[in-house]
């Protein structure tokens, strides 16, 4: 069995069922999780090899759009569902980061944005915390209370966790069944919402309840952008479409489906970045990164989350009918036995990994890295 999915609970007990069995199943298999895995795996076995000791883990991924079509108030088009774009943010999480271990409670995620994450000069990242990132240490073989950071992430375009913490606040991310919504247009749930009639409503009113709930002022940055955010949404406009959903969260979700999708020529973009702080055995310390930057293709329509989700667990199901894979449970690709033919063959299909080094700590993401 091959999936892309993360481990769950009830597949993580399988996993003695499947040894006994000599069956292999291969998860996490896409691209977060998945060949982020691989290309980390591929650094970490080297490191260990020639004696050296990863201090340092910090990983950032993110399914974007590409530059040239972002030009909405998110900064983002979607790929994949918009309800599990926008609950992810929702999740706590926790992280190791220059000796100290943060936690950041459900809820809070986008108001404690790393407000710049540097990785191009060309991209203007922040980022989110993605879930517990201290159990990977274990994951990697790596021993956690010897690291200065442990870090995992999530990129976007610089603004967009201004507008989704905004959205919270406002209740459009709430999933209690009281906010269902039944019959009603966009712009019917954008007033009801934030406590306003439609009828009779103007923009002005919902600017000055948009201030009021937000503790900011009707001119100001923050509601204009969510004014404007509401009009790409066609949340503010003459849209008449009826929505039904059982939360807030799943009314928006579908408003979003529609209204932030990719148009034809239009293309994402996918960034995984992985850095490492390495002590060597002779003392020195060295800084190495691996990346990967894929973009869709416009032409076509195929996408790069698709290419780059759907083509890893292709060549893992292709490992295990050529017998390649002879560890059996439940499995990542965290062995060298699925991660080195996959890397290679991913290479061969043009998803290739570029890799640096460089000595000292002194200009490692560890240090530039600015959290709110």
């Amino acid at each position: 069995m091959v999936t892309a999915s993360y481990i769950s609970d009830n597949m993580a007990r399988l996993d003695e069922r499947a040894k006994d069995a000599s069956v292999s199943i291969i998860n996490e298999i896409g691209l977060d999780p998945g060949i982020d895995h691989c290309s980390a795996m591929k650094i970490i076995d080297e490191a260990k090899a020639r004696g050296a000791k990863v201090k340092s883990f910090i990983s950032w991924c993110g399914g974007l759009v590409a530059p040239e079509d972002s030009s909405n108030q998110l900064g983002y088009k979607f790929s994949w569902s918009p309800r599990g774009v926008m609950t992810a943010g929702l999740n706590p999480a926790k992280f190791k980061i220059n000796q100290q271990v943060r936690e950041v409670p459900s809820g809070a995620l986008f108001a404690n944005k790393f407000g710049n994450v540097p990785l191009y000069p060309g991209f203007a990242f922040e980022g989110l915390a993605n879930r517990d990132s201290l159990q990977y240490a274990d994951i990697y073989g790596l021993k956690l209370d010897d690291m200065d950071t442990m870090f995992r992430g999530t990129l976007r375009f610089q603004g967009y966790s201004e507008i989704l913490d905004g959205l919270l606040k406002l209740g459009f991310l709430d999933l209690d069944p009281s906010t269902a919504v039944k019959q009603r247009t966009p712009f019917q749930f954008l007033a009801s919402t934030i406590g306003l009639k439609a009828e009779g409503c103007d923009r002005s009113q919902v600017a000055e309840m948009l201030a009021d709930k937000l503790n900011a002022t009707a001119s100001g940055p923050l509601v204009t952008r969510l004014l404007s955010a509401f009009e790409e949404f066609g949340m503010l406009g003459p849209n008449q479409a009826r929505i039904s959903a059982p939360t807030a969260l799943d009314t928006l979700s579908q408003i979003l489906q529609s209204s932030l999708k990719f148009k034809p020529g239009e293309r994402d973009m996918v960034c995984l970045f992985h850095e490492f702080g390495i002590e060597e055995p002779d003392g020195s310390y060295n800084v190495q990164t691996s990346s990967l930057v894929a973009y869709g293709d416009a032409e076509s329509g195929e996408t790069a989350m698709a290419r780059t989700v759907g083509v890893p667990a292709a060549i893992a199901t292709r490992l295990l009918l050529e017998g390649k894979v002879q560890t059996h449970g439940v499995l990542r690709p965290t062995i060298p036995e699925i991660y080195q033919p996959l890397l290679e063959r991913l290479g061969h299909m043009g998803m290739h990994f570029m890799e640096t080094s460089k000595s000292g700590a002194h200009n490692s993401l560890q240090q530039k890295m600015a959290w709110n």
